[in-house]
């Protein structure tokens, strides 16, 4: 309810200031409610369609520009909650190994232990994406740092 009369306000607001066309203001107001659409997915931990929502808003809406920056931002908090969630799964999974990992013995009766030495492969293997998941985590944490300071505010002639 609150976000209609937000976008009633922003069109009103633009028609008044003569920045805009109708169709200018109509694709706006489309955007932002597909936006909004989007960030509520987000918000739902439902990543894949929120994705797939601000590139709908990039192909449907192509001159709704203040919109789209918007949605570069909420798309970078799509990847960073993703890529956290994928985190957290995989450390659980990794601990995990590394427990089961802790009880073997690298030799069995004077033999090599093939599975100690899998299981050692396997650990090393997942620490690495591990490690590739918290930088990427780290990338769009300062991305959205960079994109928020570079955000040009608006002003309307």
């Amino acid at each position: 309810m609150k976000m209609k009369y937000a976008l009633l306000a922003i069109g009103a607001a633009c028609l008044s200031a003569g920045c805009k066309t109708t169709e200018e203001v109509a694709e706006d107001l489309a955007a932002s409610e597909m936006l909004t659409e989007a960030r509520e997915l987000l918000s739902n931990k439902s990543y894949a369609a929120a994705r797939d929502t601000i590139l709908s808003i990039r192909r449907k809406h192509p001159t709704a520009l203040e919109v789209r920056r918007a949605a570069i931002l909420t798309l970078d908090s799509v990847e960073l909650m993703a890529t956290r969630d994928s985190m957290v799964r995989f450390e659980d999974s990794l601990n995990t190994l590394k427990q089961r990992f802790q009880a073997m013995k690298p030799r069995v009766n004077g033999r090599t232990n093939e599975a100690y030495y899998e299981a050692q492969r396997q650990i090393f293997e997942m620490q690495q994406h591990f490690d590739e998941l918290c930088a990427k985590a780290k990338f769009y944490v300062r991305k959205i740092d960079i994109d928020r300071e570079n955000a040009v505010p608006t002003v309307e002639k």
